[in-house]
């Protein structure tokens, strides 16, 4: 399900177990959206992690 922002960004919904959004509002900087936080870590990831071969 997507729903379309003021910026015309779509945005979207992810169920997550109680303990992660814990995890997540302990490590994200005060006032910093879920997205923001989310691409950061995905970006590190990205970074440290090996690209895997098809």
């Amino acid at each position: 399900m997507a729903n379309e922002s003021k910026s015309g960004n779509k945005r979207t919904t992810i169920g997550l177990k109680e303990s992660t959004k814990i995890k997540l509002d302990k490590n994200r900087a005060p006032g910093q959206c879920y997205d923001g936080f989310i691409n950061q870590l995905v970006d590190l990831w990205e970074k440290d992690t090996p690209v895997k071969q098809k």
